[in-house]
């Protein structure tokens, strides 16, 4: 049952919006209408201006793949059917939003609004507010960011190709102007020296007022992908004499940051996480690779080897070990030599080691004929 005119809906402290009214758009107004005028004011609503526009649009319906298709022209669906949403505004949530009636209220309290705006839920982390009166979308979408309920809601300007895990990069920003001459601080000389950055907004009230004349400063919404000058060419063209000319100084004041990477405000690349974590992945993968190209020039050096090769490098293997064994063998044939020797003439207490130191010499002369005859014959094989 619809409530007497001029009712408002009551609800407990503590009842929460039914489940099927929690994610239904919300229209907020500065004027208290009865029901019944409601009714007659919606039927004498004019026509939005592209009413008529709308009818022009005709789709082509072919097939894609072999699935049906429906095709419309990029100048339509960029232009007359984004006319539709002109003045709607995403309230983007870093952290899951807070509930729609907190962020309801809220917008209240901190906007005033000459016309209405219907808040809607798009998800967890995303809202649409859709103006009515432009004066009150340009003044809540120049702020670009409040806090609800201790959140801070960013804002951008919808677009065609909106997409909930992106954020736009066309945002408001102030463009600073410098020693601009004093008689072009009027909005249409000046728009058109800041029309080379991106789109005219508004001047700020000291330079509309004309009460700072060492500077202008003008609100220009800018595409963060595309690379801004900070200095304009200004030339003044004569009849007849010689082009004059001076260089404008560009400033840009709180251009918030933004990440071509992940296409996310707050942060640029440098700090990008998910780059690092790209990066990471494609490290683990190269080295992975390299492992892999390793162990395999490996094998292949082993599988092409010739049975003949792989027989002599045995007989290699297997000589050296034997060349090794012997020479331990006259090594300790030599240490034994030199133990009796030192017994014997311990034995015979003889004080001239002459005879002995002799024998020693020979011995050691016959160790070493053997050792080289030993390499001789690894060396002949």
């Amino acid at each position: 049952m619809d409530p007497q005119d001029g009712a408002v809906l009551t609800r407990l402290e503590g009842q929460s919006t039914p489940s099927h009214m929690a994610n239904q758009p919300f229209e907020l107004s500065d004027t208290k209408l009865t029901y019944a005028t409601k009714i007659i004011s919606s039927s004498n609503t004019p026509n939005p201006p592209n009413r008529h526009g709308r009818h022009s649009v005709v789709a082509t319906h072919t097939t894609y793949n072999g699935v049906p298709a429906v095709l419309f022209k990029a100048s339509d669906y960029y232009g007359v059917m984004a006319e539709e949403c002109k003045l709607t505004i995403v309230g983007r949530f870093l952290k899951p939003r807070p509930q729609i009636d907190k962020i309801r209220s809220k917008f209240k309290e901190l906007i005033s609004i000459k016309g209405s705006v219907k808040i809607g839920v798009y998800d967890n982390y995303n809202v649409f507010l859709d103006f009515t009166n432009e004066d009150n979308f340009s003044t809540f979408w120049f702020r670009r960011v409040i806090e609800i309920e201790g959140q801070q809601m960013w804002l951008q300007k919808w677009s065609p190709d909106f997409k909930p895990e992106e954020d736009l990069p066309i945002a408001p920003v102030w463009v600073l102007l410098p020693g601009l001459p004093f008689h072009m601080h009027i909005w249409n000389y000046v728009k058109q020296v800041v029309s080379i950055i991106g789109t005219p907004l508004e001047m700020d009230l000291a330079t509309r007022g004309r009460t700072r004349p060492s500077m202008a400063k003008v609100r220009v919404e800018i595409d963060f992908l595309k690379d801004q000058p900070n200095s304009a060419y200004v030339g003044k063209i004569f009849d007849d004499a010689p082009q004059k000319e001076f260089v404008q100084k560009i400033e840009f004041e709180g251009v918030p940051k933004y990440c071509k990477f992940c296409r996310k405000l707050g942060h640029n690349i440098i700090n990008c996480r998910a780059l690092e974590r790209k990066k990471a992945a494609e490290n683990r993968v190269l080295n992975d690779q390299k492992t892999a190209d390793n162990q395999g020039g490996e094998n292949r050096v082993l599988d092409a080897q010739t049975p003949e090769e792989n027989r002599m490098n045995t007989v290699a293997n297997q000589n050296g070990q034997n060349t090794e064994f012997d020479c331990q063998k006259v090594d300790e044939t030599r240490k034994t030599s030199d133990e009796r020797q030192k017994l014997d003439a311990k034995q015979t207490g003889r004080k001239n080691d002459g005879p002995s130191l002799a024998r020693q010499n020979s011995v050691s002369k016959q160790n070493e004929e053997n050792r080289i005859l030993i390499h001789q014959n690894f060396v002949s094989k």
